[in-house]
């Protein structure tokens, strides 16, 4: 039987876990808004999934879901296909989640480099 302190410090870590897989499966499988093919550099996967941790945060200190879309929306507009496209994707996703953004932020970012930057219509 291991000692009890081990077993203490292993909980936040599956809490963890459990967490990243939430946020990887509902980026992935819930519906899209937005279907233009991206491509993201690799400072352009970092500022994704950065930008998507911040919503999150934003989200709970009680930040309005609609005003952050109009937000995108606007942003998007300005520059069409990039990060602000993704996120409008997966807004819905990111509003609901009950990881943290440092979770967010980690998840979203490996999806990125796994994907090496290309989300196709529809992912």
């Amino acid at each position: 039987m291991p000692p009890r302190f081990l077993e203490t410090e292993m909980r936040p870590f599956g809490c963890s876990i459990a967490a990243m897989a939430a946020v990887l499966l509902l980026t992935a499988f819930l519906p899209r808004t937005a279907e233009a093919a991206i491509t993201l550099t690799q400072r352009g996967c970092q500022t994704y999934a950065s930008w998507s941790g911040n919503l999150v945060w934003a989200r709970d200190l009680g930040a309005d879901k609609e005003k952050a879309r109009a937000e995108l929306v606007g942003l998007d507009e300005k520059t069409p296909a990039n990060i602000y496209a993704l996120m409008l994707r997966n807004l819905d996703s990111l509003w609901k989640t009950t990881a943290n953004w440092e979770s967010v932020t980690l998840v979203i970012l490996q999806d990125c480099i796994n994907r090496r930057g290309t989300y196709e219509s529809g992912t």
